[in-house]
């Protein structure tokens, strides 16, 4: 990974800690191969209601050199059951940035990062497994799409599925374990994998 790189990465968390500007939360989630970090703006947890709309931007950064940067729009949503509760939430990601190719699949001659950027639609879904009054268990679904209408660049379709299981240690911060799978269709590559991995995560609203 090149060092910079992540050391800038991490640093753009951490000025979302408190006193940074307009910040209500971070989400960073690590692998052995990948980072991802994102800056929550108006995080439903912080509003008496628990819904209304999240803004969230950040960055993915992998061993392979992909270097991404993300911003999504979610309208979220709690319902709450006789003995549990469940959230939903719609919106809009926008992706962009550099992925790197794999060199076996590189034709002689040709660049091995393509440049992409796509616009996609996702949703995502919640339920409260454990309803603990102290340390409350979720799990949760998500997915993005992009087709090729709203991909530019080299980028023809954007996916991207991930679930995760997490536990609230404290009212403001919560743990959890996850998958996440995200890869780019491109004009001369199929398939190209940017993660298909386990991660551990941290999410800290304030």
């Amino acid at each position: 990974m090149n060092k910079a790189c992540a050391g800038l990465f991490l640093l753009l968390g951490a000025s979302a800690l408190p006193g940074g500007a307009f910040a209500g939360g971070i989400d960073l989630a690590l692998s052995d191969e990948t980072a991802n970090v994102a800056i929550l703006l108006n995080p439903p947890e912080r509003l008496p209601t628990a819904n209304g709309s999240e803004l969230s931007v950040g960055g993915f950064i992998s061993e392979e050199d992909d270097r991404l940067a993300h911003l999504s729009l979610m309208a979220r949503g709690k319902r709450q059951l006789d003995q549990s509760q469940y959230d939903l939430a719609v919106g809009v990601k926008a992706i962009g940035g550099e992925i790197a190719i794999d060199p076996g699949r590189v034709a002689e001659g040709d660049e091995d990062v393509e440049k992409v950027g796509a616009v996609g639609l996702g949703l995502e879904a919640g339920f409260l497994v454990s309803p603990s009054r102290y340390n409350p268990v979720n799990f949760s679904v998500s997915a993005f799409y992009a087709p090729s209408i709203t991909s530019f660049s080299e980028a023809e379709r954007f996916t991207e599925v991930a679930a995760r299981l997490q536990i609230e240690v404290i009212p403001q911060a919560s743990a959890y374990i996850g998958y996440r799978r995200m890869g780019f269709d491109t004009s001369r590559y199929d398939d190209v994998r940017l993660d298909r991995s386990t991660h551990i995560g941290l999410s800290i609203t304030y």
